[in-house]
């Protein structure tokens, strides 16, 4: 475990920057691919313009390479992925996704050890630059070789 901090001015400075702008198009195959993440099967038969399931914001957000975060340790783990849609996803439809980095933390101890915490935002708009749907991803980087063993992370 660091005897100090790992949240240097350099890592602080990347709160809230953001990241080239990506395009993602509602494809079958990312519906498809989501369903069968989410269901186990992608039996359903979708025309274009029809409205497909939220969870498909999964399979668009992977294939944008949207950007890395900085590897401050050598590992990660996705802790939460939260959505919100204003309306629902088109198959067909093109989305311009814009990404910031919204915060950086840092916990002492528990299972992991130190950690840090990245939560970036993204939104994704439709032609017309309505936001469609936002997504709130938290990752945790992490250092397994400074865990405690049977330390829980509520302690």
């Amino acid at each position: 475990m660091p005897e100090e901090s790992l949240l240097t001015p350099e890592v602080r400075a990347l709160i809230g920057s953001a990241r080239p702008e990506a395009v993602a198009t509602v494809t079958l195959r990312a519906v498809n691919r989501a369903m069968d993440t989410f269901l186990g099967r992608h039996n359903q038969s979708f025309a274009p313009g029809d409205d497909v399931p939220g969870y498909v914001l999964s399979a668009l957000e992977p294939e944008t390479e949207i950007g890395a975060l900085p590897p401050v340790l050598p590992s990660s783990l996705l802790i939460s992925n939260e959505w919100e849609f204003e309306r629902p996803l088109r198959l067909g439809e093109q989305l311009t996704l814009t990404s910031r980095l919204a915060d950086i933390s840092e916990r002492f101890g528990g299972r992991f050890g130190y950690s840090l915490y990245f939560r970036s935002d993204v939104e994704f708009r439709d032609v017309t630059g309505a936001v469609v749907a936002r997504s709130v991803r938290t990752m945790m980087q992490y250092d397994s070789s400074a865990a405690r063993e049977g330390e829980d992370d509520d302690e």
